[in-house]
């Protein structure tokens, strides 16, 4: 999930400079247009501030995604000992690399 998230906030950052660079080039180069005519926005901050706002939006959705599934995965069952509720000790042999686990 925060893999997924940081990517999407990157890409929206790279959208919103290139939208500020096309915004400034079409001022610079082409004195009597206006920006609004090719983006949308007729000003500069108008610009920045729906990209702020739309990665603020982003990074709130994920947020809630993430703690949705942190309590999905704490709910997981787990192995553990009738007796005291804990987690059984494996300890492996010296040499050894892996448990086995054959259900059948």
């Amino acid at each position: 999930v925060l893999a997924v998230a940081t990517s999407l906030v990157l890409l929206l950052l790279f959208l919103g400079t290139n939208w500020t660079t096309i915004f400034l080039g079409i001022e610079e180069r082409y004195q009597g247009a206006d920006p609004a005519d090719v983006l949308g926005f007729s000003s500069l901050t108008g610009l920045v501030n729906s990209m702020i706002a739309l990665v603020g939006a982003v990074l709130i959705f994920f947020l809630i995604g993430a703690i949705f599934a942190a309590r999905r995965v704490a709910k997981l069952p787990t192995f553990r000992l009738v007796s005291t509720k804990q987690l059984p000790e494996l300890t492996l042999a010296h040499g050894l690399k892996w448990h086995l686990f054959n259900s059948h």
